[in-house]
This record gives structure tokens, sequence and C-alpha cells, in this order.
């Protein structure tokens, strides 16, 4: 572990000293903006028409593929979180599993690179980044991940965005046969 790592984390974490509402409006990050995630994929699935509903399918691919990417590292190099190896105070409720990088930060990353590659949500990118970079603070903030943790979702965000991004021509028949699944669907569906 390296030594910045743990300096930044006691700079960031909470205390018993920190203010009750401040760990709260925390716990309230951490927890629940995740959800805005599949909100707007969702929402924009329903509101896009037939190009945009294959923008997005990519960028639910670069989520995807980020966090099989994330599984391996796991695997390959499993770090402990700060209550694991008893450094600070830990106020999120958490399973001991190794938390680099963060799954959370990894999904809204992932989304701003794959929006990035997009013509209808590339502006939605800074948007994701500063969601990611809230939800990371917040994390570290609550004792369950490590800066390294939050910092090291982007090269495996931007990698597999990188990824689908140079299989865009392959999946474009998988994409096209999704979105047109959907209208046949949908147009049954309009018809009942």
């Amino acid at each position: 572990m390296f030594a910045w790592n743990i300096e930044l984390f006691e700079r960031i974490n909470a205390s018993a000293t920190t203010p009750h509402w401040m760990v709260l409006v925390a716990i309230a990050i951490a927890q629940w903006v995740i959800w805005l995630a599949p909100a707007w994929l969702a929402l924009s699935w329903f509101r896009s028409d037939a190009l945009g509903r294959r923008d997005l399918l990519e960028v639910l691919a670069v989520i995807l593929l980020a966090l099989a990417f994330g599984q391996l590292i796991v695997m390959a190099w499993p770090q402990p979180r700060p209550f694991m190896v008893h450094l600070g105070s830990q106020f999120l409720a958490h399973v001991a599993d190794p938390g680099f990088p963060s799954d959370h930060v990894t999904v809204f990353w992932s989304a701003a690179c794959a929006a990035l590659a997009t013509r209808r949500f590339a502006r939605m990118a800074a948007l994701w980044f500063a969601l990611g970079l809230l939800v990371g603070w917040s994390r570290v903030f609550l004792g369950v991940h490590f800066p390294l943790d939050v910092l090291g979702a982007l090269p495996v965000a931007a990698l597999a965005a990188l990824c689908v991004r140079g299989l865009r021509r392959p999946m474009q028949p998988i994409y096209t046969g999704l979105v047109s699944l959907w209208a046949r669907i949908a147009g049954a569906w309009q018809k009942t």
C-alpha cells in the first residue's frame, strides 16, 4: 500500500468529531447516487431514436466491460479496504471484499468515457465524471475505500471504452439487432 494513499485517506476520512449531518449526506451520496446511472440509461433509451439507442448500448457495454475488468483486477491483485486493515473510521457498512477499483466510481467514469465517443451524449460526460468524483469522495469519507480505489477506476473505465470503441464495427449488427427487436416489441405493445 502506498504511503500517499494512506495519508490522503486519513485526511479525507470522517472521524468521531465530524458533524453527524455530513456523515448522513455522505451516506446518501454513497448509497443512492449510483441509481442515477440506470435511471439515466432507461430514460435516455425511451427518449432516443434508433441511433441514440445504439449509442446507449455502447455506453452499457463499456460499463459492463469495465466492471468485468475490475473483477479481473480483484482476482489478480486483491487490495483490502481501509476497515479491513484497521485504518480510519467506517461509517458505512460494507462487505469485507477487495476495494480496488471502486465499482461505483467505475460505473460513472465508464459512462463518462463512453459518452465522450458519442454525438448525442458527449455533453453528459462532464456530469458523469463529476458524479463519479462525488461518489468516490463519499466512499473514502465514510471509510470504505482508499483514494487509490477511486483513482484506479479511471484507467479501467478508459480501457473498457477503448476496447468497446475498437469493437464498434463488429458490434454494430448486434446493436442494430437489439434496437430493431426493441422497436418490434414496442410496436406490438402499442397495438395492444
